[in-house]
């Protein structure tokens, strides 16, 4: 049996190396909200949310506030008897959903706490998730928009580490795009898988399968949330009408959004961000929705994250055997400094091995996370008062 006992929750800000771009935001650096949880016998845990206000309506001010206000304050003081109590207690404690948006604050917090518990225990995440995750999880190349010179050097890199499922972000410039599938089609080859990410770029069911037709002729896979988030029937039209799997990213929160997406028959596939979707548990039950349905499965990730969320992310992927894509990890490609000691980017043809050691897997630098936090507070049973559950 133990106690959650301390809670500190940090605003961190992450420098990128370079500047990465798609139709909603233009980013050099993340602000994250990162959770140190304590149990009483001294065990930690970590976790991380990404909060981006055109994605689930959070900013990182809000979700840090909601954090230290409303969300750690009930998991304060909670005991866990033994391991199999663990997913069922964060549930009752701080369970998805309310009026206000929080979904990157809760999965930080729901991170944080199968982090620690999993210490204690002796178990992976994982566990908790699916009795026998995949040891190996492969991952994509996700490519910003970029100048051409950058886009060349990129496709070479992609190239020469073998990786064989590519995403391109588009949605700004038509002809731009053009130009952009046609280089990276003639880089990478034939037989590389090449998709496209609008991020609600194009306005209209119509202007989308104009520019899905012209894609075509550089045999596009799947094209990712070409509509904004909320034109449910532009989007079913388009799943309808055009043979390139449809994702759907920024209107896939909640798992009500999940069932209403496969009622209106919106989307051939889910994209789930751990971040997005409120932690782990809320994103294996989206994608169970989403298996029903007979659609395919992405684990996506937030641009900015560090190794905590990444090896979230990880967790996720495994546990599902076998999603279509599964993007992140970038570490230290993109941070100038990452906050997990563990190198989290994948090898050779994207290859990764799943993270088995107790908890998430991975061990935070102390005096990295210190150094980078521009903001923290201190929580215990004594200096807050309890907030029920909602």
């Amino acid at each position: 049996m133990t106690r959650v006992e301390r809670i500190e929750v940090f605003a961190v800000r992450l420098p990128f190396r370079f500047s990465f771009g798609h139709a909603l935001a233009d980013r050099k650096e993340s602000t994250n909200v990162v959770v140190r949880l304590r149990l009483d016998d001294g065990t930690t845990g970590y976790g991380e949310g990404v909060p981006r206000e055109y994605v689930t309506g959070e900013t990182s001010e809000g979700a840090y506030r909601m954090l230290v206000d409303e969300l750690a304050p009930r998991l304060l003081g909670r005991t866990v008897e033994d391991a199999g109590d663990v997913p069922h207690l964060i549930d009752e404690a701080v369970p998805l959903g309310g009026p206000t948006p929080s979904n990157a604050a809760r999965c930080a917090l729901e991170l944080a706490f199968l982090d620690a518990c999993g210490r204690r225990f002796g178990r992976s995440v994982s566990s908790w998730l699916a009795p026998d995750p995949a040891p190996t999880v492969r991952y994509d190349a996700v490519i910003p928009f970029s100048s051409p010179r950058k886009l060349t050097v990129i496709a070479l890199v992609v190239r020469v580490l073998g990786i064989s499922q590519v995403k391109i972000k588009v949605g700004d410039d038509f002809d731009h795009d053009l130009e952009v599938l046609r280089t990276l089609r003639r880089l990478l080859g034939s037989s590389v898988d090449l998709r496209v990410d609008a991020n609600c770029g194009w306005r209209s069911a119509d202007e989308a399968l104009r520019a899905l037709e012209a894609m075509r002729a550089h045999r596009i896979s799947a094209v990712e949330q070409p509509l904004p988030a909320d034109d449910i029937e532009g989007l079913a039209r388009i799943t309808a009408e055009a043979p390139e799997t449809v994702i759907l990213d920024e209107s896939l929160r909640t798992p009500e959004d999940a069932a209403a997406l496969v009622d209106a028959r919106a989307c051939g596939a889910f994209n789930l961000r751990v971040s997005k979707l409120g932690g782990l548990l809320p994103s294996m039950r989206i994608a169970e929705i989403g298996r029903a349905a007979g659609l395919d499965l992405v684990v996506g990730a937030q641009v900015g994250e560090s190794g905590i969320l990444s090896a979230a992310g990880r967790h996720l992927a495994s546990a599902l055997g076998s999603p279509r894509y599964v993007e992140g990890s970038g570490g230290s490609l993109l941070l100038r400094e990452d906050l997990t000691a563990e190198r989290v980017l994948p090898g050779r043809r994207g290859v990764a091995r799943s993270f088995t050691a107790a908890g998430l897997g991975v061990h935070v630098k102390e005096d990295v996370l210190d150094r980078l936090r521009v903001g923290a507070q201190t929580l215990t049973e004594t200096s807050v008062a309890k907030v029920p559950s909602r």
